[in-house]
């Protein structure tokens, strides 16, 4: 046993020395796997590539890059597995640039004429988060020498053509779930928990139509913004709503409305040091709520002949067991509602709970302030999902988006924010300016987590106490393991 320990520790010692001496080299762009899942893989040498060969691995590297872009991954989470499946398949002197649009790459060894290839990712935050699973696996199986370039390229062709774990009215009705419990969250009563999913289903089906017809998404966020209004709207004038019940549809809807993608991911690329992406995703997060803001001032004169109930109405914290079986209801349907399988929907859902717990304790137990629970909160969710991530080989956007809308996300006061602003109360303004510290909080949360669970992960599985960060010993692995659904 003491001779197995002190091995271990050898071994630990021998990765650390190499991880400094790539991080010092930045020739290779090794450096950039310090702090992935990839980091203590043995990549063969690089050797000497014909220009055929080195452009069907950057093809392969490329089309690998866009499908995780498509599935909703990290910018950083990209270029790690780009340079970790060309470093795996024996390239050398490549390097990796993402911007907000597009991924290339140039494979430039010394001496000869450099091959460059690039592809157009797109610009809009998706997510499918049962394809994501499956790409991440495929990563980790090609870069650790368990695919051969033609089995790895076959498996990403059935991933990238493979139909969505769920029919798309079934993902629809877990959003419609969802609907009904962020209203539940938001004080909502019963009957507005029922019209809360109509109501979803109508602006979502409305936004199809819209987008299908060509519209610029700028202009589809602020009829679906509207369209919800006029409907909620519509029933409170007619006696179907209190306005209590239609505050809370409201703050339910919006919530769904929000790009939580574009949220964490700008934090993410602005601390990692993908200022173009960052950038592209402020300017995105910018046009949205300002698309959000043109919808409601769209049927401004709807809500300007509301009565005073209308634009103070206090939305009452549900009772703390209440809160956290809304919260679990609420994740269960957003996983389905983006493509997670029922691997991904427990922990997804444990997450969420965790993190609605720490925001309910730091706010009444302790008094904080929203956007500071809010970022401890999401911290908890970070630090849990970085710790658990590698043991059951499900990603940690998959532990942690799922959770935030429902668990964490300010819905009701970036509601109440708006109205107010909108019918010029007073102090509006800087309660909006609260509000969006709670939003931008959860970025900076989860990022932070992440991070202090990557630390903590990786001292402990240094130390030889934990699996193998790359899915175990290089072995032949069955492609079919890989598709969307199918078990790590």
């Amino acid at each position: 046993m003491r001779h197995v320990l002190r091995k271990r520790r050898e071994a630990a010692r021998a990765r650390q020395e190499r991880l400094q001496r790539l991080r010092r080299d930045d020739r290779t762009l090794l450096d950039r796997l310090y702090g992935t899942p990839y980091e203590d893989i043995a990549f063969p040498p690089p050797r000497s590539l014909d220009d055929t060969e080195a452009v069907e691995i950057l093809g392969f590297a490329l089309r690998l890059g866009r499908a995780l872009f498509l599935a909703g991954a990290e910018t950083r989470r990209i270029e790690s597995s780009v340079v970790a499946v060309t470093a795996a398949w024996g390239m050398g002197s490549q390097e990796v640039d993402i911007n907000a649009r597009s991924i290339q790459v140039q494979y430039a060894p010394e001496g000869r004429r450099p091959v460059v290839m690039l592809k157009v990712m797109g610009s809009e935050d998706t997510r499918d988060l049962d394809r994501l699973a499956a790409l991440e696996r495929l990563t980790t199986h090609a870069a650790s020498g368990r695919l051969s370039r033609e089995a790895a390229a076959g498996t990403l062709d059935r991933i990238e053509t493979g139909t969505s774990r769920w029919p798309w009215w079934f993902g629809l009705g877990g959003g419609a779930v969802l609907a009904a419990m962020l209203c539940v969250l938001a004080s909502g009563t019963m009957r507005a928990a029922l019209v809360s999913p109509l109501v979803f289903l109508l602006a979502d089906r409305g936004a199809w139509v819209l987008s299908r017809g060509g519209l610029p998404s700028f202009f589809v966020t602020a009829a679906q913004t509207a369209l919800l209004l006029v409907a909620v709207t519509g029933l409170t004038a007619a006696g179907g709503l209190s306005h209590a019940e239609a505050a809370s549809v409201i703050a339910a809807n919006v919530i769904l409305l929000l790009p939580i993608f574009t949220i964490i991911s700008l934090t993410e690329d602005a601390i990692d040091g993908f200022r173009s992406m960052a950038a592209g995703r402020a300017v995105s997060l910018l046009a949205f709520f300002t698309a959000l803001a043109c919808g409601f001032l769209a049927v401004g004169f709807l809500l300007r002949g509301a009565d005073a109930e209308a634009r103070s109405t206090a939305l009452i914290p549900l009772p703390v067991v209440l809160s956290l079986l809304t919260s679990a209801i609420g994740a269960l349907g957003n996983t389905v509602f983006m493509g997670g399988g029922l691997r991904i929907i427990p922990p997804a859902v444990a997450t969420a709970v965790l993190g609605a717990g720490v925001k309910l304790a730091c706010v009444g137990a302790f008094g904080w302030s929203a956007p500071l629970a809010t970022g401890l909160a999401t911290v908890a969710m970070g630090l849990a999902a970085a710790v658990l991530s590698p043991r059951t080989g499900i990603p940690v956007r998959a532990f942690v988006i799922p959770g935030i809308a429902g668990g964490v996300l300010p819905g009701p006061d970036l509601y109440r924010s708006l109205l107010q602003w909108l019918l010029h109360v007073e102090g509006a303004g800087a309660y909006l300016a609260s509000t969006m510290a709670s939003v931008a909080a959860i970025g900076i949360g989860v990022v932070f987590g992440t991070l202090l669970g990557t630390a903590a992960e990786r001292r402990w599985h240094y130390r030889g106490g934990g699996p193998s960060r790359t899915g175990g010993a290089p072995g032949p692995a069955e492609p079919s393991a890989l598709r969307p659904g199918a078990p790590a």
